[in-house]
């Protein structure tokens, strides 16, 4: 994979994240230091973790400890959090709620254990770090064998447009188009991280494609519906691409983000041999189940609301949303008083995301919540974790912070 390392990390698990353990593995260096990149960053410099677009990918089997020695090469201080995995609260890197910042020449050791299986991507907290390529993808493999006949981490970028161009420009794991190969008549995983600001618009051309997890956290697969999906600022699609199953087309599968202008081609997915693995089944199989709650009773639930727009702007103080009990659940209006779409970023727990009449919720676990232009979405979330974490509203397109809040767990 270009522009990314995959590095594995080996060890033993206690079940929650934070547990020591005497055969932690080493850590990985992942340093945040200048780099040029003039081809997309254009001619200033850009920060890279370990001099690569994106950083390392980091990937450990479920049950394993990721350990990172992160270093901060930057002028400006450094705050490292991990999107969408339920870490300790003194490592979710928010600062303000979390501990110091890495100062500009200074390190820290970070070392957890993930507790769920999934798609993740770390990355600095600052918005203008992130979106000037501090990011990496975090993979934590489920147990035993995988049945995809591939499975590509796709981290998705955008770069400010250059004036000539019609169209944005868009990278995958730091290349134009890049072309993955794939086994023919077999499945592929695809591992869709959307590292961007911005709302896009994915189009699998002319390919049978599955949804098989949203966020990092398995769902019931079911058919992209005319192979569409939208991909949130900071969210995760996992697909289950079918790859040549039926003897039709070797030609590569077209991946797009649709524009108002015109499609931009994401990257191409080319058959190549076979594979030596069973027939898929019809419908792929639904991935382990992470640990949780099967259920979030409604009655009774605390209730508050984050109100979404300029007035309430800002990363600072991080005001008290609610306060909740472990295992009990509250629900959070997430009122966009803007007229443009938000991506609303849940620490600590991911939440379910209400039906309209708010007695039930959506099949879906989700850590980044879309929020349209002038709408309230309601969502209930059932911490198991005390501490105090945040919830954070971003402006699609621009990544400008509308809202910044908290809910404290007891």
């Amino acid at each position: 994979m270009t522009g990314a390392a995959a590095l594995t990390l080996a060890g033993a698990l206690p079940r929650r994240a934070g547990a020591q353990s005497a055969a932690l593995p080493s850590p990985v260096p992942l340093k945040a230091a200048p780099a040029e990149r003039i081809e997309l960053a254009g001619a200033g410099p850009v920060d890279l973790f370990e001099g690569g677009l994106p950083g390392p990918v980091l990937k450990v089997k479920r049950g394993q400890p990721v350990a990172v020695a992160a270093a901060n090469g930057l002028k400006a201080p450094l705050d490292l959090t991990w999107h969408g995995v339920r870490v300790p609260n003194a490592l979710d890197g928010v600062p303000g709620l979390t501990g110091p910042a890495i100062a500009p020449g200074g390190s820290r050791d970070i070392r957890f254990f993930p507790p769920d299986a999934g798609t993740f991507w770390y990355h600095a907290f600052d918005p203008a770090q992130a979106r000037r390529a501090l990011a990496g993808a975090l993979i934590v493999e489920e147990d035993g064998p995988s049945p995809f006949g591939a499975d590509h981490v796709m981290l998705i970028q955008t770069w400010a447009p250059d004036p000539t161009m019609q169209v944005p420009l868009i990278t995958v794991n730091g290349v134009v188009s890049p072309t993955l190969e794939a086994p023919s008549a077999a499945r592929a995983r695809l591992r869709l991280i959307n590292a961007s600001a911005d709302f896009l618009r994915l189009h699998v051309v002319d390919a049978q494609s599955w949804v098989i997890a949203i966020d990092g956290q398995p769902t019931a697969p079911f058919v992209l519906k005319e192979g569409r999906v939208q991909l949130v600022p900071g969210g995760r699609i996992d697909l289950a691409l079918d790859v040549n199953l039926n003897g039709g087309s070797a030609d590569p599968i077209v991946l797009e983000i649709e524009t108002t202008k015109a499609p931009v081609q994401l990257a191409l997915i080319a058959p190549v041999g076979a594979s030596n693995l069973p027939a898929p089944a019809a419908t792929p199989a639904a991935l382990p189940a992470n640990a949780l709650p099967a259920e979030i009773p409604l009655a009774g639930a605390v209730r508050a609301e984050l109100a979404i727009g300029p007035e309430a702007a800002g990363l600072g103080s991080f005001p008290t949303l609610c306060m909740l009990q472990v295992g009990k659940s509250g629900v959070i209006a997430l009122t966009n008083k803007v007229d443009a779409p938000v991506a609303v970023h849940f620490h600590g727990m991911p939440v379910r995301v209400l039906d309209g009449a708010d007695d039930g919720w959506k099949p879906w676990w989700h850590d980044t919540v879309p929020v349209p232009a002038k709408t309230t979405v309601r969502v209930a979330v059932r911490p198991d974790t005390p501490g105090k974490w945040a919830v954070i509203a971003r402006k699609g397109g621009t990544g400008e912070v509308l809202a910044a809040a908290a809910y404290e767990v007891k």
